[in-house]
């Protein structure tokens, strides 16, 4: 018999934790490894724990599953990741697939659904909820005719301060990392959303992932 599927669940809510807990102790072939509610839990559970699959919430309190998805990329490409949320806002959608999310999943989703969802990605599918698909393609189709417009004019040292931004690091944290004042960074940073032509951190991130910038 196969060992069963390894399934670490993150998420800032214990009662949306507890209940996908109890809904995947149903199915055999799943195992519920471990619960977070935040990314320093998280990470620090990976190694012991060594999930095949992580369920992933884009917003976790003060932090982003975008940026969380980034990290676990790079630091563990071998951990499938699920986003399992009740945003489906564009932002979120796209910069979370693109960041590395094999999936993304509504919490609207059917009993029977999650455990079959999570089945395929660790098959090595991806996934998307029926309702965002359409959307999906929409957007693919806008940006195929509008490829590297958004790109121009963004310098290595922007692309250098956006992979810190994707990284979860603050304004201090990133101008110690390149040695300029926070005062420059806080600019500089404003300068990049300009150039981007976006309105916040969440969106360059998702941005700069989406295009290849980081």
């Amino acid at each position: 018999m196969s060992q069963p599927i390894r399934v670490l669940i993150v998420d800032d809510h214990p009662i949306v934790r507890q209940g996908v807990r109890s809904l995947l102790s149903a199915f055999p072939d799943i195992q519920v490894v471990g619960e977070a509610n935040a990314p320093a839990t998280l990470f620090a559970q990976i190694p012991t724990l060594r999930p095949d699959v992580i369920l992933l919430d884009v917003r976790l309190g003060p932090y982003n599953g975008i940026e969380i998805a980034h990290q676990l990329r790079h630091n563990y490409p071998d951990c499938r990741v699920i986003i399992l949320t009740t945003y489906g806002d564009d932002d979120y959608l796209f910069g979370a697939l693109e960041a590395g999310a094999q999936a993304y999943l509504l919490k609207d989703v059917s009993l029977d659904e999650l455990p079959a969802s999570i089945r395929a990605v660790h098959a090595g599918q991806r996934l998307l909820s029926p309702l965002l698909m359409d959307r999906v393609l929409a957007e693919f189709q806008t940006r195929s005719a509008q490829k590297g417009d958004n790109q121009l004019g963004t310098s290595d040292e922007d692309h250098q301060i956006l992979a810190h931004m994707a990284d979860g690091l603050t304004n201090r944290e990133i101008a110690d990392r390149l040695n300029f004042s926070e005062a420059t960074i806080k600019k500089r940073i404003q300068e990049i959303l300009e150039k981007l032509h976006v309105s916040n951190r969440t969106q360059a991130v998702a941005h700069a992932i989406r295009n290849g910038l980081i």
